[in-house]
C-alpha cells in the first residue's frame, strides 16, 4: 500500500525551575589608576553566551560585566572608575535532559556587593538567577493519506495545535543622538555614565518582528568653569527597530524577549563646536520565539475487507492556547537611608525587575518577584557628595487565568516599565515601580498518529467461519467504524442497511451486520 507523509514538529517542557550560583571574585586596581578612599556607584549586568544540553545537566556560559565609580580623595572631588568583565561557567543539575534537548535560560543579577579591602584591592560577590526551561524536540512523520491500498477504509481526524514556527538568537544594535538638557553646561569630564531599559516589548508583523522600548541614559560630569558644582541628568530616549523575518506574520504570538548586553555613551560636539551632544549604542540580545496555528489532518486508522492492515503508532502531545496576556501590576515601598546618610537631592534611579518563583493557584498563576532599585543621590551628611543605595522591593501577584488546570505549561517574562524615586524626608525614600507580567500559557493535549501501515493477506479461513448475517447490538464506546472493521464491512454498508442518517450511536441500538 502506498500513503503520503506529514512532518511533525514540536517542543514537550521536561523540566522549569529557577536556581542561583554566586560568583566571588578579587579585582586589583590598575597601576594607572588613583587609590581608592570610597565606593560611589556599582553597577552590573549579566550576558548569557551559550548553553549546552548534556545528560541529567546542562551547561551555562556568560559574562558579569561590572562598573564601579569610586573617589580618589576624602573631599570626594577627584574620581575614577573600574570597567572589567567576570566570565563564568555554570553547570545546572536536570534530570532527565538530554544532549539533543533545547535550553531556554533567562538570567538576573539578584545582588551585587562590592568591598574595599584596602586603596588597591576590591572584593566582588555577585548572586545570579536563572529561569530555565529544558524542552525536548518530536520530529517525525505522521501518515496523512493512503494513496493506494485495495479497497481500504481510512479514518482521518483534523487537529489544531499551536506549534512554535520560528526560534532563534539574535543580536541587534540601536543607535540614537541626543542633545543634553538646555539648562546644563557644557560636558568638561565624564563621571559616571550608565543606560538602562524600561518598557521593552516585541511584536509580530508581516515579514518582520518590531522591537521597541526607552533607553534611560544617566550621566555625572564636571563643567569647564571652575566651582561649579557636579552636574548631572537624565534622558530618556525612545527606540524602535524591525528585524526582517520573511516567516513572520501578524498572527503569529510571541513569546519572545528582549536584553541590553553593552552599552557606549559617547560625547561628540554640536554644529558651534560645544559638547553637548551624546551619541548611544545599545547592544542586545533578541530572543525570537513565534507561535502560530497549525490545522493537521492525520490518519487515525486504516483496515479493508481484502487485506490486513497494521498500523504503528505514536503518541504525541498537541498544544492548544490557553492566554497570551499582559498583567501589570504596581510596586512601592518606603525605605529609611543608612546611618550618617540623608538626602540632599535625587540624581537617578534605576531599575530591575526578576521572577523567583511561580506556581499555580486556584485562579491562575501566582508571581514571586523582586524590583531592584538603584538610588543615586546627593548626600547632604557629606556636604552634596555624590552617593548611592540599592533597594529591593519584594512583590506577589496572581495573575488570572481562566481554564487553569494540572497540565498546563506556561512562561512569564517579566518587563519593568516605569520606576521613580520620591524624597518624603531627608532620612526616607518612597520607590514606585510598574511592573508587566507577560504570560504565556498552554493546555497539552495527548494525541496518537500512525507512523506507517504494514499490509499482509487476509485470514480466509476466519473470515469464511464468520456468519454473513448478524445481529448486533451496540456496547458504550462502539462507533460505526470499530464495528465495521471487526466484521470486515464498511460504515456505508452499515447505514445503508440500517437505514441510518448519521454516525452517530447509542448504546442498546440494534444493526443488522452482513460482511463484505
Amino acid at each position: 500500500m502506498e500513503f503520503s507523509k506529514k512532518e511533525i514538529e514540536n517542543y514537550t517542557w521536561k523540566v522549569k525551575n529557577t536556581m542561583q550560583f554566586t560568583i566571588d571574585d578579587a579585582i586589583n586596581v590598575p597601576e594607572s589608576q588613583l587609590d581608592m578612599e570610597r565606593l560611589i556607584l556599582v553597577k552590573g549586568n549579566v550576558v548569557m553566551e551559550e548553553t549546552q544540553a548534556m545528560v541529567d545537566r546542562f551547561q551555562v556560559k556568560g559574562t558579569l560585566h561590572y562598573q564601579i565609580l569610586y573617589s580618589g580623595d576624602k573631599e570626594g572631588n577627584v574620581f575614577d572608575s573600574l570597567i572589567g568583565k567576570v566570565p563564568f561557567i555554570e553547570y545546572v543539575n536536570a534530570d532527565g535532559t538530554k544532549e539533543t534537548d533545547y535550553i531556554e535560560v533567562h538570567s538576573c543579577l539578584n545582588d551585587l556587593t562590592v568591598t574595599m579591602l584596602h586603596s588597591r584591592k576590591i572584593s566582588l560577590k555577585a548572586l545570579i538567577g536563572f529561569d530555565y526551561q529544558v524542552k525536548e524536540r518530536e520530529s517525525f512523520e505522521a501518515v496523512c493519506d493512503v494513496t493506494e491500498g485495495e479497497g481500504a477504509e481510512v479514518l482521518k481526524e483534523g487537529y489544531s495545535m499551536m506549534s512554535l514556527k520560528l526560534q532563534e538568537t539574535r543580536k541587534m544594535q540601536v543607535t540614537e543622538s541626543v542633545e543634553i538638557p538646555a539648562n546644563k553646561p557644557d560636558i568638561y569630564q565624564v563621571i559616571w555614565k550608565s543606560m538602562s531599559v524600561t518598557g521593552a516589548q516585541m511584536k509580530a508583523m508581516d515579514g518582520y518582528v518590531e522591537a521597541g522600548g526607552t533607553m534611560n541614559v544617566f550621566l555625572v560630569y564636571t563643567a569647564e568653569e571652575e566651582g561649579m558644582p557636579l552636574q548631572y541628568f537624565t534622558v530618556e530616549v525612545p527606540f524602535e527597530q524591525r528585524l526582517e523575518m520573511d516567516n513572520a506574520n501578524a498572527d503569529m504570538i510571541s513569546g519572545s524577549f528582549l536584553s541590553l548586553d553593552e552599552y557606549h555613551i559617547t560625547v561628540v560636539p554640536d554644529e558651534r563646536g560645544h559638547d553637548r551632544l551624546i551619541e548611544l549604542a545599545g547592544e542586545f540580545t533578541v530572543e525570537l520565539k513565534l507561535y502560530g496555528t497549525e490545522e493537521l489532518s492525520l490518519v487515525r486508522d486504516a483496515y479493508s475487507t481484502q487485506m490486513e492492515i497494521m498500523p504503528e503508532y505514536r503518541k504525541f502531545v498537541l498544544q492548544h492556547l490557553l492566554v497570551r496576556n499582559c498583567a501589570k501590576t504596581k510596586v512601592a515601598d518606603t525605605f529609611a537611608m543608612p546611618k550618617q546618610q540623608s538626602v540632599l537631592q535625587i540624581c537617578n534611579v534605576e531599575g530591575s525587575v526578576s521572577v523567583e518563583e511561580t506556581q499555580s493557584s486556584a485562579k491562575g498563576i501566582l508571581v514571586e518577584g523582586v524590583v531592584g532599585a538603584q538610588i543615586t543621590y546627593l548626600n547632604k551628611e557629606e556636604n552634596g557628595a555624590l552617593a548611592s543605595v540599592n533597594l529591593d522591593i519584594p512583590f506577589s501577584y496572581e495573575i488570572e487565568v481562566p481554564g487553569m488546570r494540572e497540565g498546563v505549561t506556561y512562561s512569564i517574562m517579566p518587563f519593568l516599565d516605569r520606576i521613580q524615586a520620591i524624597q518624603t524626608g531627608e532620612k526616607e525614600i518612597e520607590v514606585k515601580a510598574e511592573v508587566s507580567l507577560e504570560v504565556l500559557a498552554f493546555t497539552n493535549e495527548q494525541a496518537r498518529a500512525v507512523l506507517h501501515m504494514e499490509s499482509k493477506p487476509i485470514d480466509l479461513q476466519r473470515k469464511k467461519e464468520m456468519p454473513g448475517v448478524i445481529g448486533y447490538i451496540v456496547k458504550k464506546d462502539d462507533t460505526l467504524w470499530s464495528i465495521a472493521k471487526a466484521y470486515y464491512t464498511t460504515v456505508g454498508r452499515i447505514k445503508e442497511i440500517n437505514e441510518l442518517d448519521s454516525d452517530q450511536l447509542q448504546a442498546g441500538d440494534k444493526l443488522v451486520i452482513m460482511k463484505e
